[in-house]
């Protein structure tokens, strides 16, 4: 057990569907010890990761991959939903725990060529698998994932092709 282990959570029964068990990971923001706890830790378990760019999940993994980008002194990148990006972008379609989604690159954007992949909560692995996807058509090597918790569930349901480092299993 480490300290990020002991930060209460709060869960959403039936949000943003029927069966969805939903993490709310504004906990961690709204508190400055959770939240500087929470970069720290990742900050320290993506050490060997060997990055120099990280692209950021839609949406709430903008505020981690920011924050952890500030720490590592490295650039980052978004991946938004369809449509939400401006100028040149390419998109793929992809599967996750509840439905199927589009997610969006501006490859222009990603000016590093060793990336990390930061989300707030891995699941299925859908939606950095189809972010893996896109870096790697845009010619980049993806050197892992991170995310602050880790859904215990799809853990054996899951196949990623890259390293993940993540905080907490719920």
């Amino acid at each position: 057990m480490n300290d990020f282990d002991k930060v209460p959570l709060e869960f959403f029964q039936d949000y943003p569907e029927p069966g969805v068990n939903f993490i709310d990971v504004g906990c961690i923001f709204d508190n400055p010890a959770n939240w500087r706890l929470a970069i720290d830790t990742l900050h320290a378990k993506t050490e060997d990761l060997h990055f120099d760019f990280i692209l950021a999940m839609d949406a709430r993994g903008f505020m981690i991959a920011g924050a952890l980008a500030y720490e590592r002194q490295v650039g980052f990148a978004m991946a938004r939903k369809a449509g939400k990006l401006p100028g040149k972008a390419i998109g793929i379609d992809y599967r996750r725990e509840y439905g199927s989604a589009t997610i969006e690159i501006q490859p222009e954007r990603i000016k590093g060529q060793r990336v990390l992949i930061v989300d707030d909560v891995l699941a299925t692995g859908g939606t950095i698998e189809a972010a893996a996807q896109l870096l790697r058509q845009a010619g980049k090597e993806v050197v892992g994932a991170a995310a602050l918790f880790d859904i215990a569930f799809f853990k054996d349901k899951r196949t990623l092709t890259m390293p993940v480092v993540t905080l907490r299993d719920v």
